[in-house]
C-alpha cells in the first residue's frame, strides 16, 4: 500500500478539524432559543395532522430538524426553566417546585445560568418573556436586556374560565384562578405596563426582540436570546373578532406561531446566516382547562380520558414531558430532518455552550448532553436508557 502525499493528509486534517470545531469554521454562532408555555406535543402540524394552526411552525420544521423524542425536564413550569437555564435536575440546582407570586425565594443564586457562560464567552445576551425563577431582590431578572412578566398570566386575570366538564361546585370555587393580582410589564427594573395588556403582548415582544437582534448585529458580537411566551397559557387573549372555525385556543396557537415565524424573518435577515434557532416548550399542556388545553397527540391513554385523569402538566406521564421541538440553522442544520434520538431540554445549555467554543463551569454536575452531532445529523443517539 503506497504512502500519502503531505497534500492528502494536510486536506485530511483541515476536514476533520472542520467536523470537530464547527464554531472555529464558521465564527460564533448566534443562538435565539424560544420557550412556549404549556403547549402540546400535538400542538403542531408537523407533529399531528389534525393541527392546522401553525403553517409558520411548520415551515420550521421542514427548513430543519424536528425532534419527536424531546423531553422536558420537569412537568410545571419553574422546575422546567430552572434545569434549561442551568443545564442541571432540580435536585441539584434546588428548584423542585413553581414559585408563587408571594415567594421570596428564586433560581438560587450560587447557579451559573446559560447567559452567564455566554457573555464571559463575548456574547450579548438578553431574556423575553416569562421569568418565573423569583422577583425578589436579587432574583429577580434585572440583568441587561429584560422586558417580559415574572409569573404567567393566569396570576392576572380574573376570572379563569371555568372547565365545561367541571361540575357547577369545582366552577364556584375557581380552582386555580387568580383574582387579586395585577401582573405587571418589565423592562429591567423599571414597571411599564400594570396590569399587563395580553393583546398586545405578543407584539410587543417581537419588538423586543427584534431590536435586540438588530442591535446585536450591528454591535458585531454573537448574541443569545431566550424567548420566553406567555402563549400557550391560560388565560388565552381572544382575538376580536374571534374566528369560528379556530376557536379560542387556536387562535391564540395561531398568534404564537405568527411570532415565531417573525422571529425567523428577523433571524433570516441580521443573523448574518449563522443562528441557531430552538423552538420547544416547559411541559405539557394543562389538561385541566379542557377545550383551552393544548393538544397530546397520540400521548392519552384509556385512564387519562376519564374524569380527574391526566396525561399532561402535573405528571410524569407521556404528555406531560414529552413536548415539541425544532431546531432551524440555515447550511448547517440539515433540512427536512426529523429525529428519533432520546433529548431533553438539558442538553440545550452544554450544546450551546460547545458550540460558541467556550467551556462548562467547573467543580458541578450537569445532565444534559452536547448533541450537536445530532443537529448536524452525524449521529441520532443521545440519552440511554
Amino acid at each position: 500500500m503506497g504512502t500519502l502525499s503531505p497534500w492528502v493528509v494536510l486536506a485530511l486534517a483541515v476536514a476533520l478539524a472542520g467536523l470537530s470545531a464547527p464554531c472555529v469554521a464558521y465564527g460564533q454562532p448566534n443562538f435565539i432559543v424560544i420557550l412556549a408555555d404549556d403547549v402540546g406535543w400535538g400542538d403542531l402540524g408537523a407533529n399531528w395532522a389534525e393541527t392546522k394552526e401553525t403553517p409558520h411552525l411548520d415551515e420550521l420544521a421542514a427548513e430543519g430538524m424536528r425532534f419527536v423524542d424531546f423531553h422536558s425536564a420537569a412537568s410545571t413550569c419553574s422546575p422546567s426553566r430552572a434545569s434549561l437555564l442551568t443545564g442541571r435536575l432540580g435536585a441539584r440546582n434546588g428548584v423542585t417546585h413553581n414559585f408563587a407570586v408571594t415567594s421570596i425565594g428564586g433560581l438560587p443564586l450560587n447557579e451559573t445560568t446559560l447567559a452567564e457562560v455566554l457573555r464571559e464567552a463575548g456574547y450579548s445576551t438578553g431574556a423575553i418573556g416569562k421569568w418565573h425563577l423569583g422577583h425578589h431582590g436579587r432574583h429577580h431578572p434585572s440583568f441587561r436586556d429584560y422586558m417580559g412578566v415574572a409569573y404567567p398570566p393566569s396570576y392576572t386575570l380574573p376570572p379563569c374560565p371555568p372547565c365545561p366538564r367541571h361540575s357547577a361546585a369545582v366552577r364556584v370555587t375557581r380552582k386555580d384562578c387568580y383574582t387579586e393580582v395585577a401582573l405587571p410589564l418589565f423592562e429591567n427594573v423599571t414597571i411599564v405596563q400594570q396590569p399587563v395588556n395580553l393583546s398586545s403582548l405578543a407584539a410587543r415582544y417581537v419588538e423586543a426582540a427584534a431590536r435586540f437582534i438588530q442591535q446585536a448585529s450591528e454591535s458585531g458580537r454573537p448574541f443569545f436570546l431566550y424567548l420566553a411566551l406567555a402563549h400557550m397559557h391560560v388565560p388565552l387573549w381572544v382575538p376580536s373578532p374571534l374566528s369560528p372555525t379556530l376557536g379560542i385556543y387556536g387562535a391564540a396557537l395561531s398568534e404564537m406561531d405568527a411570532l415565531v415565524g417573525q422571529i425567523k424573518q428577523v433571524a433570516d435577515s441580521h443573523g448574518k446566516g449563522n443562528t441557531l434557532l430552538w423552538f420547544t416548550g416547559d411541559n405539557g399542556p394543562w389538561a385541566q382547562k379542557c377545550e383551552l388545553a393544548g393538544r397530546l397527540g397520540p400521548f392519552v391513554g384509556a385512564w387519562q380520558r376519564q374524569q380527574g385523569g391526566s396525561s399532561a402538566k402535573q405528571t410524569t406521564w407521556e404528555g406531560g414531558h414529552r413536548v415539541p421541538a425544532l431546531a432551524y440553522w440555515p447550511g448547517r442544520i440539515p433540512a427536512k430532518t426529523t429525529s428519533h434520538a432520546l433529548l431533553s431540554t438539558l442538553d440545550i445549555f452544554p450544546t450551546l455552550v460547545a458550540l460558541a467554543g467556550a467551556a462548562l463551569p467547573p467543580n458541578r454536575r450537569f445532565d444534559g448532553l452536547d448533541v450537536s452531532p445530532v443537529l448536524f445529523g452525524w449521529s441520532d443517539v443521545g440519552h440511554k436508557v
